[in-house]
């Protein structure tokens, strides 16, 4: 049985985490069909490669040393399911999805997120982002955090 961790498409998506770490967004015309359809929570839902690199901006731009460290990948057959670790401090403009904006905080954004994507051709035509929206609405102070359980 082939071993899930280690795919060719495995590589097309840490390609595209490398971009985006590195900021070089121009080279998500290499990585992403032209029609790739992009769902995140929050109602963020659409297609083409513009609309991943404008929600990849909000995150650069909400944060200048935001970065995605991979911890577990695994693929079957045209898809990849990522586990991953977002971390960056608030130091820019957050755009959310309703269009309001959140001013820098100074906050540690630091945690873990899913991502899903389908491969097609060599080219992502899918991916889907699962973020803990409390997680970071606590974090940034626009909740209040739940006081620690007494053990």
């Amino acid at each position: 049985m082939p071993d899930p961790t280690t795919h060719p498409n495995i590589d097309l998506v840490v390609r595209y985490y490398e971009a985006l770490n590195a900021r070089r967004l121009d080279h998500y015309d290499e990585l992403f069909d032209p029609d790739v359809h992009f769902t995140s929570v929050g109602g963020v839902e659409g297609t083409g490669v513009d609309l991943v690199k404008f929600f990849d901006q909000v995150w650069l731009t909400a944060s200048s040393d935001f970065t995605i460290t991979g911890l577990f990948h695994v693929a079957d057959g045209d898809r990849v399911v990522c586990h991953n670790h977002a971390r960056g401090v608030h130091d820019g403009t957050l755009l959310m999805p309703d269009g309001t904006e959140v001013p820098a905080t100074g906050a540690m954004l630091d945690g873990p997120y899913f991502a899903s994507f389908v491969i097609r051709d060599g080219k992502i035509v899918d991916e889907q982002i699962y973020i803990d929206r409390m997680m970071i609405a606590e974090a940034l102070g626009l909740v209040p955090q739940p006081a620690a359980a007494e053990v």
